[in-house]
């Protein structure tokens, strides 16, 4: 059975990637896409996920459905607007309690890629474990911080590839077990490797040299893919949504006088190995 979602106005490059029938929905949201409107600011139209009246306190959104009905959309999980891929919606009330608990037990698997300073780690795979801490930064916003006491922040990481030529910039996996506020834009900075565009806990010369220089104007963090498996009427339901790397990814990587996507591969078959397989998760 297909999920028909044509009727959901969605926002500008946002596209459907995998659907269910229990109602779960999967998309790719652009960089530069709010995951929901902010309170208290009016923003330009389309640059929200999907067009709508959105509930706070049921973290939904309000669509008319076409047939003269007014459905809600629940939006289960949130990417920063800089940050790029997957995002799951829901139909379903039941279901979406069900996947908003996964996610708060960390019984989802969210796999990203990002572009960071340096051409390699000195560890091309581990665990990064640290403790973060919240605070309001310039503006109101929330800024986070590693700290000697806090909630735990927990990140698998696997190095992939160098960039081509000289550039100092490598391709890295991360899969965090923990979902603390911009955990992989701290953890990356905090360990010595930010995230090429990160204006808020990058490097500013860094983004300036290799960013701005060659014209990349985004966050180089993606969702690149999310998983998880749970009951429904009695069935088993694997679900998976995967974005590929977005293309400013591979131009970044290529060597000046080299085609995208053709940079060198991983001097070291440990390097490069992708990070282990997912669990199962059963409820």
């Amino acid at each position: 059975m297909t999920l028909a979602t044509d009727w959901i106005p969605f926002g500008r490059g946002v596209r459907v990637v995998a659907t269910h029938e229990c109602g779960l929905i999967a998309v790719e949201k652009p960089d530069g896409i709010l995951s929901h409107p902010n309170p208290g600011e009016v923003a330009e139209k389309g640059t929200i996920l999907i067009t709508g009246n959105y509930s706070l306190d049921e973290e939904a959104f309000h669509v008319r459905d076409g047939k003269g009905g007014i459905r809600r959309i629940y939006l289960l999980n949130r990417l920063d607007s800089p940050t790029s891929g997957t995002l799951l919606l829901s139909l379903d009330t039941g279901v979406a309690d069900l996947v908003r608990k996964m996610f708060a037990r960390s019984q989802v698997s969210k796999q990203y890629v990002a572009l960071i300073r340096g051409r390699g780690l000195r560890t091309p795979r581990g665990t990064w474990q640290d403790q973060m801490s919240k605070s309001k930064g310039p503006g109101g916003g929330v800024r986070s911080e590693t700290a000697t006491a806090g909630a735990p922040a927990v990140t698998v990481y696997a190095w992939q590839r160098a960039a081509g030529g000289t550039l100092p910039l490598s391709l890295i996996q991360l899969q965090p077990r923990t979902g603390r506020t911009h955990q992989l834009r701290v953890q990356t900075a905090a360990h010595g490797h930010p995230i090429l565009g990160d204006r808020t806990y990058g490097d500013f010369e860094f983004n300036k040299a290799v960013g701005t220089a060659r014209g990349f104007k985004r966050l180089f963090l993606h969702a690149e893919s999310t998983q998880l498996s749970f009951e429904w009427q009695g069935a088993k339901v694997d679900f998976k949504a995967v974005s590929p790397i977005p293309k400013e990814f591979e131009k970044a990587l290529a060597a000046d006088d080299e085609t995208p996507g053709k940079g060198p591969k991983a001097p070291r078959r440990d390097a490069g190995t992708p990070i282990s397989p997912r669990l199962r998760i059963r409820l």
